[in-house]
């Protein structure tokens, strides 16, 4: 300030001395103002995998990463958007029934006897997209869902190597709406199942006793002491457990290339008829689903769902006690009389024979009847047949 006193006039001087003072205020002014912060961003690697999570930064928008379909791996396609099927959070079974769109009176039929309602369990019918008359066919379906809310339908369309997208397609609709219900049983709409059976063992593994239902106790109290001391978290078990299968090859639908599968013998796998898995292995073999290359697919259902799929997600299907029966006689009802454990046997739908489609039908009527019967009563004489 002593420079500009002895050479500018004193106006110039207060000009200058003002012009200072503003620059010093700003400097101080703009030293206080707070930098703008961004919003914390949490990145969560597909939360549907995390049910529990606990954050903490607040108001921090979610992004969340699901693994993206890429034609290098596996990806069961269906829309998670919406449930079209309904269960009970406290349900203890999730049945899942492999169906075929065109099959809607076989469901009906269905609905109307093993699938009928049962406290704690959930009845849900696996479906694909038609492959014609798609309009019609495909608007029936839609009605089909909003009147019985049972139905999950893939987006691949209906064909015998498309099954395994049904398979693996039900575990992820389970996992994203279902997360909590213990067990799961797979089966198919041509077949009939002691579904009071298959439920009483699935509230036996998740409540760690018995329903009351005494057939278990009558013909295989055994079994119930070795379901008691099974590990639950990677449970998965089946009626037919498949070890030391030869691998078809050659052509034809059960045939496994050599480039897929260059070893004589399958890994262990598990009849489609029927399998138990706990809610854990169901989890562990979707996630497997996500990183299972494409060039490495087994195009049969059960044997890529409980055998390939299983053996990537570190798990294995074993037997359990329980009786199946593939016939072609159209007599599963008096079977059931015979064999009181007969838990899934053939219908003529899905061995052939057994007459017309109506005598198919009243076979599943019987069988249920049996079914009720050797439940509710204590008396091993059954002459219902």
């Amino acid at each position: 300030m002593w420079v500009l006193r002895r050479h500018y006039p004193q106006r110039l001087n207060a000009l200058l001395g003002l012009i200072l003072i503003t620059l010093c205020i700003y400097v101080f002014k703009r030293d206080r103002i707070p930098l703008e912060i961004s919003s914390p961003v949490v990145h969560i690697s597909n939360i549907a995998q995390t049910p529990e999570l606990l954050i903490k930064l607040t108001n921090a928008p979610i992004v969340v990463k699901t693994p993206q379909p890429s034609k290098n791996y596996f990806h069961a396609k269906l829309d998670l958007s919406k449930n079209t099927a309904i269960c009970h959070e406290n349900d203890h079974l999730i049945l899942y029934i492999l169906s075929t769109l065109k099959n809607f009176k076989r469901r009906e039929v269905v609905r109307s006897t093993w699938a009928s309602k049962q406290v704690g369990v959930c009845f849900v019918f696996i479906l694909g997209q038609p492959s014609k008359d798609i309009a019609e066919t495909q608007l029936k379906a839609e009605n089909e869902k909003k009147q019985y809310q049972d139905i999950v339908q893939t987006e691949h369309v209906e064909s015998y190597e498309n099954v395994i997208y049904k398979e693996v397609g039900a575990l992820l609709w389970a996992k994203t709406f279902y997360p909590n219900i213990p067990y799961l049983f797979k089966t198919d709409d041509d077949l009939i199942v002691d579904s009071i059976l298959v439920s009483s063992i699935a509230y036996l593994l998740a409540n760690n006793k018995t329903n009351g239902d005494t057939l278990m106790q009558r013909y295989r109290p055994k079994m119930i002491n070795e379901l008691l001391a099974a590990n639950r978290t990677r449970f998965f078990r089946g009626g037919w457990a498949m070890d030391y299968q030869p691998t078809v090859r050659g052509g034809g639908k059960y045939s496994v290339s050599e480039e897929v599968w260059p070893h004589p013998v399958l890994p262990a796998y598990c009849s489609g008829f029927g399998w138990f898995m706990s809610n854990d292995t169901r989890d562990r073999l979707v996630e497997a689903s996500f990183v299972y290359p494409s060039n490495k697919i087994v195009w049969v259902g059960d044997v890529f769902a409980s055998g390939f799929l299983a053996k990537t997600a570190d798990v294995k299907c074993t037997g359990i006690e329980i009786d199946f029966e593939q016939t072609g006689s159209a007599n599963c009802s008096c079977s059931m009389v015979t064999h009181p454990m007969l838990t899934v046997c053939s219908s003529t739908f899905h061995a052939g024979g057994g007459g017309g489609e109506l005598q198919k039908y009243i076979e599943y009527q019987k069988a249920w009847q049996v079914i009720q019967f050797r439940h509710n009563t204590t008396n091993t004489t059954i002459t219902v047949c």
